[in-house]
């Protein structure tokens, strides 16, 4: 059984390459909260979009 919000939010995703990093900043499009994930840029971006988008889930859930 799936535990998952059944509300969907709006998120915006920001990939930004540093050095041989990209990092991910996820926006929740209603609180304006930011997240941020790093990973090796050979990662598949979807997948730190993923990521990103847990982390946000739990900061909004947190407080």
């Amino acid at each position: 059984m799936s535990t998952r919000p059944t509300t969907t939010r709006e998120i915006y995703f920001e990939l930004r390459q540093v050095g041989t990093y990209l990092r991910c900043t996820a926006i929740d499009g209603q609180t304006g909260t930011e997240v941020t994930v790093a990973g090796p840029v050979s990662r598949n971006p979807e997948q730190l979009k993923r990521v990103a988008a847990r982390k946000l889930e739990y900061v909004l859930n947190k407080g």
